[in-house]
């Protein structure tokens, strides 16, 4: 249970840091099923204090720096939205716009909370 509230305590923290490499961007949302399949297939996030590794097969981990790994699914939720169910705690659905000036800037929003999180987006994943 810490670890869950360690998880969910950290993401909300980072959502409040902004990098100062995101600042003064433009945002375009994602609106595009296809794109966001794209955007979470086999692919790595890259925050400030954390990493996240995506399977095209809707299998994922995400490792915050100093804690163990999570593991999670994900699922494309209508025409705008992903949703992550981790191993332990409940389902959280987001939304995600990249920056105009640089599409591997990516801006995610909590659908329930509105938190929102930076993060870089890189091809390919490690073995997890």
């Amino acid at each position: 249970m810490r670890a869950v509230i360690a998880v969910i305590l950290a993401g909300t923290l980072l959502g409040l840091v902004a990098p100062p490499s995101f600042a003064g961007s433009d945002w375009v949302e994602i609106k595009d099923p296809n794109e966001l399949r794209a955007l979470y297939s086999n692919k790595t996030f890259r925050g400030n204090g954390w990493i996240g590794h995506y399977r095209a097969d809707g299998t994922g981990v995400v490792v915050i720096q100093g804690s163990q790994p999570v593991r999670r699914t994900w699922t494309v939720k209508g025409r705008d939205q992903v949703c992550v169910t981790p191993e332990i705690g409940s389902v959280q659905c987001f939304t995600f716009k990249y920056a105009s000036d640089d599409r591997k800037s990516i801006l995610l929003t909590n659908v329930a909370t509105g938190f929102s999180l930076l993060f870089a987006v890189e091809d390919g994943i490690q073995k997890f």
